[in-house]
């Protein structure tokens, strides 16, 4: 879709040759508008080449258009303006007492002034915020190997004193079995004693009723008595453990320190 170009009496544009006004053509190689007529004698003149094309083409499309002169682009920039601005507003007079410069200088200007602002300030800055997050992750992992040891070295000092209690406990097992087992293990010999006598008694009372021995007999006195009061009862005494519902916050916890 082609562009049409607009222009107003302010604007000025005519031919170099003949002064027509609004030319449609421009010669690239001799900078000059020209109008049709103009141009086929323009190409006739073989002195040097010409490259003619519509002046639409004239512009460079990366220049800004002016905001006065619609149809013009800007070529000059007005420092004390802070604005760009096309040959009509030079040639106005507007301008005359300020400061200019080529508005692609004032684009190398621009870049340059970027390119310090990123090389003396803002890339410093990342640099800072880098090295604070390289010093933070330092921190971090000297921080955390510090909280293990301790964590570690706490567990040892629990560990330790559930071994004492274990062997503490242990212990009262002990001291209680051996109790208990002294008690019983006396019984037993007791009761052994007891069972050989009864035994030595009930052979003793067969060969007497076997024999019918007549001065025997009459003689036997009773051990029923001795033997009929029974071994005592004994009770098993045991302790019990009683063991305490796990707390893991008794051994501690991490708080965090903003």
């Amino acid at each position: 879709m082609s562009t049409k170009l607009t222009f107003t009496s302010q604007d000025l544009i005519r031919c170099k040759l003949c002064d027509t006004p609004v030319p449609p053509l421009y010669c690239q190689q001799c900078d000059i508008n020209l109008c049709k007529p103009c141009a086929g004698e323009h190409l006739l003149d073989d002195t040097k080449e010409h490259k003619v094309v519509p002046i639409k083409q004239k512009w460079n499309p990366k220049n800004p258009l002016c905001p006065k002169h619609t149809t013009k682009q800007c070529d000059l920039y007005c420092k004390q303006c802070d604005n760009p601005i096309c040959a009509l507003c030079v040639l106005s007079g507007e301008h005359d007492q300020h400061k200019k410069m080529d508005i692609f200088e004032r684009k190398i200007e621009k870049l340059e002034k970027e390119l310090r602002e990123l090389e003396h300030s803002i890339y410093p800055k990342y640099e800072d915020a880098a090295s604070d997050i390289k010093t933070k992750k330092d921190y971090v992992k000297t921080r955390s190997k510090e909280m293990r040891t301790i964590i570690h070295e706490h567990g040892d000092l629990w560990h330790q004193e559930i071994d004492n209690i274990i062997k503490s406990l242990q212990s009262e097992i002990d001291d209680n079995e051996s109790e208990q087992l002294s008690i019983f293990e006396s019984e037993e010999r007791k009761i052994d004693i007891k069972m050989n006598e009864i035994l030595e008694s009930i052979q003793d009372l067969k060969n007497l009723i076997s024999s019918k021995d007549t001065h025997l007999v009459p003689e036997y006195i009773t051990k029923l008595p001795e033997f009929s009061e029974l071994p005592t009862d004994l009770h098993v005494v045991l302790p019990n453990f009683m063991p305490k519902p796990f707390d893991k916050n008794l051994f501690g916890r991490l708080s965090i320190a903003l």
